[in-house]
């Protein structure tokens, strides 16, 4: 099962980051949105091979075959079918800040917040943070649980995913999009919407103090006295036994039979 997710896993994302970083586009041009069916999208945690979490849309393209499948609740675990077939034309994904990034009351905000994946309490939370650190982070969804595996991530009620639109044609771009404004900008009344959107305070981050590397000792051997043989007591000499002479027979006349002397006959 874990070297059929990580299969999973690489098949979907490769290399991709989670991290909306400087899309030069949107410096040079004003975007629009386009509002998009809810149920053609799904939001997804996907596991990352070595802990953590990271962003992923998919979107029903066509209807020639299923993208993903659901299961279960709190959390909703999510089967990503797109990866047992060529989906080309039949389904779409976003797994980096090529793919998506944060509209608030009108405004593009690609190049001022990040999106990530936060662990807190046994929830996996999505987060709009700052780039510069000095303002809120906001969540903009949430798992419901944590079971380590593809999930689908519930946008609060203030929350929708929306497509940019560049001079009238629809992009490929997501948005995360609220009729809020960003926190801490003028005219944000925090509840418009009546939504959930959570204003979370983040910490500027400080620089903690590197350690100096210290000199790893060298060991110096200590010498080990050459071991000696132990001697060994000189063996002690058997008697031999005097060999004796083997008695040999002695040798026995044999007696030669004499000729009968026979008569002669007298003519």
């Amino acid at each position: 099962m874990k070297h059929s997710l990580v299969r999973t896993v690489a098949a979907l994302a490769g290399s991709a980051i989670l991290t909306l970083g400087a899309i030069g586009s949107a410096k040079a041009f004003t975007f629009d949105e386009t509002e998009i069916s809810q149920d053609r999208v799904i939001v997804v945690a996907q596991p990352r091979p070595y802990g953590g979490y990271q962003l992923l849309i998919l979107e029903q393209v066509s209807d020639k075959r299923q993208c993903w499948s659901e299961s279960g609740s709190n959390p909703v675990k999510v089967a990503p079918l797109l990866v047992t077939f060529d989906f080309t034309g039949i389904c779409g994904r976003a797994t980096d800040s090529n793919g998506f990034s944060i509209r608030m009351a009108g405004t593009d905000l690609a190049l001022k917040y990040t999106l990530s994946l936060e662990t807190v309490d046994g929830n996996v939370l999505l987060m709009g943070t700052p780039v510069d650190y000095q303002g809120k982070s906001v969540i903009i969804g949430r798992t419901n649980g944590d079971v380590n595996d593809f999930m689908k991530i519930s946008l609060d009620p203030a929350w929708r995913l929306s497509k940019r639109a560049y001079q009238g044609r629809t992009l490929g771009h997501f948005y995360f999009t609220t009729n809020q404004s960003a926190p801490g900008e003028i005219g944000n009344t925090g509840g418009n919407t009546g939504g959930n959107t959570e204003a979370i305070p983040q910490p500027i981050p400080t620089v903690l103090p590197q350690p100096i590397p210290q000199p790893i000792p060298i060991p110096i051997p200590i010498p080990q006295p050459i071991p000696q043989p132990i001697p060994q007591p000189l063996p002690i000499p058997q008697p031999q036994p005097i060999p004796q002479p083997i008695p040999q027979p002695i040798p026995q006349e044999i007696p030669i039979p004499q000729p009968i002397p026979q008569e002669i006959p007298i003519p």
